[in-house]
């Protein structure tokens, strides 16, 4: 009889340790979580957002009281297509490149009113809303001289736009600006045409600048001039013949 107890008792000992193990197993798996770096943790209790944490180790009530979301707060890059139309309404394609952030103090909120797809709910939107209007307010050629201005003003735009929903915008780069065919070919003959002008006004001015120095020898050019110049290249030798002025122009003794 006190064997058949000793071993009930065991087994009912071995049952609670079972029990135990498992009770902690379950534990770390729905209430111990780890948050990595670049992440930001969401605490819902019932549905409602009630905290947020940085990376480390956390303990969470057990769902469906409590759950986590992970959201990611490290620098991201959005690039994509837009068309829009300049202010003399050339149409104008480009490739912009957005990076931005969600802003770790404010990630409970993005999450709460617009939730993780914040991306496509918010972002591209507002980044296609903010190219066509800035490339609105300048011409097409100022699309293309202006780009570092152009560039500068869809930053203010779209920084002041996202910062209010809860990200932060690092930098925006305009990849490229395509124009329509004939506005290309336009340019192209602008361009040239700009650079036979050049050319000719260069011609131009080296034409009277050849003319300023002819006139300039001519006055140069007096008798005793062109005598010294003739007795320079002189090389000894009496020539054949000699004029009745006599060589270089100065008379011979009789």
């Amino acid at each position: 009889m006190d064997q058949q107890q000793t071993k009930a008792s065991s087994h009912k000992g071995a049952s609670i340790t079972v029990g135990i193990v498992l009770l902690v197993i379950l534990f770390l798996i729905f209430c111990f979580r780890i948050v990595g770096v670049g992440d930001i943790a969401i605490i819902t209790t019932f549905g409602n957002v009630t905290s947020q944490t940085g990376s480390g180790v956390l303990i969470k009530a057990p769902w469906p009281i409590q759950s986590l979301t992970k959201m990611n707060v490290q620098v991201q890059k959005e690039q994509q297509d837009a068309s829009a139309a300049s202010n003399d309404l050339q149409t104008v394609t480009t490739t912009v490149a957005l990076n931005y952030h969600l802003t770790p103090n404010t990630a409970g909120t993005v999450f709460r009113t617009v939730g993780v797809d914040y991306k496509t709910r918010i972002i591209d939107p507002l980044l296609q809303e903010t190219i066509k209007a800035t490339v609105s307010q300048f011409n097409a050629e100022e699309l293309i001289s202006k780009r570092p201005v152009v560039e500068a003003s869809a930053l203010k735009a779209i920084s002041s736009k996202l910062g209010e929903r809860g990200i932060t915008v690092d930098n925006i780069s305009i990849v490229n600006f395509n124009f329509s065919t004939a506005f290309d070919q336009a340019i192209e003959a602008k361009q040239v045409a700009q650079q036979n002008a050049q050319k000719a006004q260069y011609e131009l001015q080296s034409a009277e600048t050849q003319a300023k120095a002819q006139e300039v020898q001519a006055t140069t050019l007096t008798p005793d001039y062109l005598r010294l110049q003739a007795i320079n290249k002189w090389d000894g030798h009496m020539p054949q013949y000699v004029g009745a002025d006599g060589v270089f122009g100065i008379p011979l003794t009789k």
